[in-house]
C-alpha cells in the first residue's frame, strides 16, 4: 500500500525569482566620464544588461521594472542636461577668464605706456626748468654787460669833454707861448730898445717872469716841459683814457709853473 500511494504523496517544487531592487537596477547603468576634450566633459550612458535575466516574474513585476527603467532614463537625461548646462557655464567662464586675461595684459601695456609718457614728460620738464634757469642767467649777464657798456660810454663822453678842454687849454697856451717866444726873441736882439711909454707885455694879464732870472738852463727846462706837454696831449687824444688825460693835465701844470714863475 505504501508503494502504491507513493506517487500521490510527491511534493512539487516551485522556482521563485526575486524582483530586482532599485539599487540593483541603478547599478546596471554605468556612467562613463571621459577626460575633457574641447573643454567639455562628455557623459556616455550605457545600459549594462549583465548576465542576469528576469524570468518567471508576474506582470506587475515587469511593469514595475519598466517604470523604474523609464524613471532612471529620465533622471539620466535630466542629469545629462545639467552636465551640459554646467559645461556651457564653464565655457562662458573660460571665455570670461580669457577676456579678463586679455584686458589685464592690455591694461599692463597701457600702464607701461603711461609710465613712459610720464618719464618723458618729467625729462622735458627738467629740461625746460634748466633752459629757463640758463635764460635767466643770460639775462643777468646781459644786464651786467649793458651796465658796463653804459659806463664806458659815459667815461668816453667824459674823456672827450676833458680832451676838448685840454685842446682849448693847449691852443690858449700855444698862443701864450708864441707871444713869449716873440718877446724872448725881441729881448735877445741887440738892436731892441724898450719904448718910453708903459707897455703891457702880457695880454692875458699874467705876470711875466723877469728875464734876468731865466737863464739858459731854465729855458731848456721850459722847452722840455712844453715838448712833454705836447706829447701828453697827443697821447690823450689817441687813448682817451683817464690815465693819459691826467698825465696831460700834470704836464700842463708843470709847464705853467715855468711860465708863471716870477
Amino acid at each position: 500500500d505504501r508503494k502504491a500511494s507513493s506517487s500521490f504523496t510527491r511534493r512539487g517544487s516551485m522556482i521563485y525569482t526575486k524582483t530586482p531592487s532599485r539599487e540593483s537596477m541603478a547599478n546596471k547603468v554605468v556612467l562613463l566620464i571621459w577626460g575633457r576634450t574641447d573643454g567639455l566633459s562628455r557623459i556616455l550612458l550605457r545600459e549594462n544588461s549583465g548576465d542576469e535575466q528576469v524570468g518567471g516574474g508576474d506582470g506587475v513585476s515587469m511593469f514595475s521594472s519598466s517604470a523604474l527603467l523609464t524613471k532612471e532614463r529620465e533622471e539620466l537625461v535630466e542629469l545629462r542636461e545639467k552636465v551640459e548646462d554646467l559645461q556651457r557655464q564653464l565655457l562662458e567662464k573660460d571665455e570670461i577668464l580669457k577676456a579678463a586675461e586679455a584686458s589685464k595684459n592690455e591694461m599692463s601695456s597701457v600702464n607701461n605706456m603711461l609710465n613712459e609718457v610720464k618719464k618723458q614728460a618729467s625729462e622735458k620738464d627738467a629740461l625746460l626748468r634748466s633752459t629757463q634757469a640758463q635764460l635767466a642767467d643770460l639775462k643777468i649777464k646781459l644786464a651786467d654787460k649793458q651796465a658796463v657798456v653804459e659806463k664806458l660810454q659815459w667815461e668816453a663822453m667824459t674823456s672827450n669833454k676833458k680832451v676838448e678842454k685840454l685842446q682849448e687849454d693847449l691852443n690858449a697856451f700855444q698862443g701864450e707861448m708864441s707871444s713869449y717866444t716873440l718877446l724872448f726873441e725881441g729881448l735877445s736882439d741887440d738892436h731892441f730898445t724898450l719904448p718910453d711909454q708903459d707897455y703891457d707885455l702880457n695880454p692875458h694879464g699874467g705876470h711875466l717872469p723877469e728875464m734876468d732870472d731865466m737863464d739858459d738852463l731854465e729855458m731848456r727846462k721850459m722847452e722840455e716841459a712844453r715838448e712833454a706837454y705836447m706829447a701828453a696831449i697827443a697821447a690823450a687824444k689817441e687813448k682817451q683814457d683817464e690815465e693819459s688825460i691826467n698825465i696831460a693835465a700834470n704836464a700842463r701844470l708843470h709847464l705853467q709853473s715855468f711860465v708863471l714863475r716870477s
